[in-house]
């Protein structure tokens, strides 16, 4: 069964106000029935949460270890990795994320640590996606339980808030190694860098995720939103 991790927080108790008044429970049932229609893979969403949520659809709602601690930023979504959630090879992924079309290629990945690029920056990868087995996460967790200063120091994203992101560059891919997905499965595109700039992709999209602004709930000013938003449901 492929264990799919996503979260659910009040952002501003962990110094990301973007995130408050934003997500709730319904985007979490959203997210599920989305992988549900578009796999036939048996799969388990898990969802992370700072209080217990009303979600409909069955999804594992498991509390954080960190609760209300301004100063963790970013950097408190290496609990995604934590060994305790699963056993099995896991797949992250943020609520603010559709999916259009079937992934069953996509859900298959199997890696030691895999992620895809960053829209904006290719050299580097980014965590809208990533894919891992439970030697890495046990590692990662490692690194976050046992070197939390050094995380704190090192891996901030743009100088600012602690970023598990960053984190994850700085462990695995400083020499540009880590598998890249969007490179051998087709359809893993940003809203903003890819299907605005190049609305036909849309017809190849098999998940768009969003990042910064607009959300999935703010989509309409743009003719191709109307392609998208039967899909979030």
């Amino acid at each position: 069964m492929v264990k799919i991790v996503t979260c659910l927080f009040d952002g501003t108790t962990f110094g990301i106000p973007h995130s408050t008044n934003t997500f709730d429970a319904t985007w979490v049932d959203k997210l599920y029935r989305s992988i549900k229609r578009n796999t036939t893979k048996s799969f388990e969403l898990i969802c992370l949460v700072d209080k217990q949520y009303p979600i409909k659809e069955p999804v594992e709602q498991v509390s954080f270890y960190e609760q209300a601690d301004v100063s963790v930023g970013w950097s408190l979504l290496a609990e995604m990795y934590r060994p305790d959630i699963t056993s099995d090879r896991r797949i992250t992924i943020g609520l603010d994320t559709i999916i259009m079309d079937n992934i069953d290629d996509i859900l298959a990945v199997d890696s030691d640590l895999a992620m895809i690029t960053d829209p904006y920056y290719p050299k580097e990868v980014c965590n809208a996606l990533t894919w891992c087995n439970p030697e890495t996460a046990t590692h990662i967790w490692d690194v976050w339980t046992n070197k939390r200063d050094w995380v704190y120091e090192n891996c901030r994203f743009l100088g600012d808030a602690p970023s598990e992101m960053i984190l994850l560059r700085k462990l695995f891919d400083e020499d540009g190694k880590v598998l890249r997905v969007d490179n051998i499965h087709e359809g893993i595109y940003s809203y903003k860098a890819h299907i605005l700039h190049n609305p036909d992709l849309i017809e190849k999209a098999k998940i768009i995720y969003f990042h910064g602004e607009p959300k999935p709930h703010e989509l309409g000013a743009y003719p191709v939103d109307n392609l998208i938003t039967p899909h979030w449901r």
